[in-house]
C-alpha cells in the first residue's frame, strides 16, 4: 500500500512537471486538475471508461514520443549520428557483467529489478488485477499478460532511444548545468520546446502522450 501511494504521487508529479515547462500552469494545479479529471471519468464510466481511456492515451504517448524522437533524430542527422555520440559518451554499455551492487547500471541488476518490477506491476498490481479479472476466461487473461509485455518492450525501446537523442542533442551543452532548466526531469520537456516549440501543436502533444502515460 506504501508504495502504491509513492507510485501515485510520483505519476501526477511527472506530467505536472513536463505541463509546467510548456505552460504558465502552476505544478500544484495541473496535479489537482488531474485528480479531479481521473476521479470524474472513473466514477462516471467505470472499468470500461478506463479500458477505452487507456488505449486512447496509449496511442497518444506513442505518437507524441515517436514524432519527439524521429523529428529531433532527423535534425541531427539520423539514426547512425545519435548512435555515434551516444557511443562516444559511453550511454550503450548493454553487457557491464560488473558483479558489483554500487555500479549504477549493470546486467545484473537490470535484469533483476527489470523482472522484479514487471511482476510487481503485471502480478500483484491493482491495476493489472483488475483489468485482468474484467475478462471472462483465463486464457483470455494469459494472452493479454503476453500482449501486455510486447507493447511495454516496444514502448521502452522506444523511450530509452528518445533519452539517447536527448543526449545527443545536448552532449556539448547541458541544459541543467548552464542553468537553462532547473530540474533533470524536465529536460525532455525543456527539448521538445527548445527544438520543436516553433511547430505548431507538437508540444501540446507531447504533453499528452507525458499525461497519457499515467493516466490509470
Amino acid at each position: 500500500m506504501a508504495s502504491l501511494f509513492l507510485y501515485m504521487g510520483m505519476c501526477m508529479y511527472a506530467p505536472s512537471l513536463a505541463l509546467s515547462t510548456v505552460t504558465n500552469l502552476s505544478t500544484v494545479a495541473s496535479i489537482a486538475i488531474m485528480g479531479v479529471v481521473c476521479t470524474f471519468y472513473i466514477t462516471i464510466g467505470g472499468v470500461k471508461a478506463v479500458v477505452y481511456t487507456d488505449v486512447l492515451q496509449t496511442l497518444i504517448m506513442l505518437a507524441g514520443t515517436v514524432m519527439v524522437t524521429v523529428l529531433c533524430c532527423y535534425d541531427l542527422g539520423g539514426v547512425d549520428k545519435v548512435w555515434a555520440i551516444a557511443d562516444q559518451g559511453q550511454r550503450l554499455q548493454f553487457f557491464n557483467l560488473d558483479p558489483s551492487p554500487f555500479v549504477r547500471h549493470t546486467f545484473w541488476s537490470t535484469i533483476v529489478l527489470g523482472f522484479n518490477n514487471m511482476m510487481a506491476v503485471v502480478g500483484l498490481g491493482q491495476a493489472a488485477f483488475q483489468r485482468l479479472a474484467s475478462v471472462s476466461t483465463l486464457s483470455t487473461a494469459v494472452r493479454l499478460c503476453w500482449v501486455f509485455l510486447l507493447g511495454v518492450w516496444s514502448l521502452f525501446i522506444i523511450f530509452f532511444f528518445c533519452g539517447l537523442v536527448d543526449y545527443a542533442v545536448y552532449s556539448e551543452c547541458d541544459p541543467l548545468a548552464a542553468g537553462l532548466t532547473t530540474k533533470a526531469d524536465q529536460i525532455i520537456p525543456f527539448l521538445v520546446m527548445d527544438k520543436l516549440g516553433h511547430l505548431p501543436g507538437l508540444p501540446g502533444l507531447f504533453v499528452a502522450a507525458v499525461y497519457g502515460g499515467v493516466l490509470r
